[in-house]
């Protein structure tokens, strides 16, 4: 998206830039309060999440590689 954005810039569609840029900013700040709520639910939670998030990660591998054969 980065490219994208210098490339508009470049050919003079500073609309369509100024539209890339919004939407960069705003995946950064979903990725950023993402995160935060990740680190707030495993401090309010404790184990919990870990243990939920680890079950959750190891049924997509069984899936994953399910898919495979």
């Amino acid at each position: 998206m980065t490219t994208t954005f210098i490339d508009q810039l470049a050919s003079g569609q500073s609309s369509e830039a100024k539209d890339t840029l919004a939407d960069m900013l705003s995946a950064r700040a979903f990725e950023a309060l993402d995160a935060r709520k990740q680190d707030l639910a495993a401090t309010l939670f404790g184990n919990e999440v870990a243990a939920a998030q680890q079950q959750a990660a190891d049924e997509e591998q069984q899936a994953t590689e399910t898919e495979a054969e």
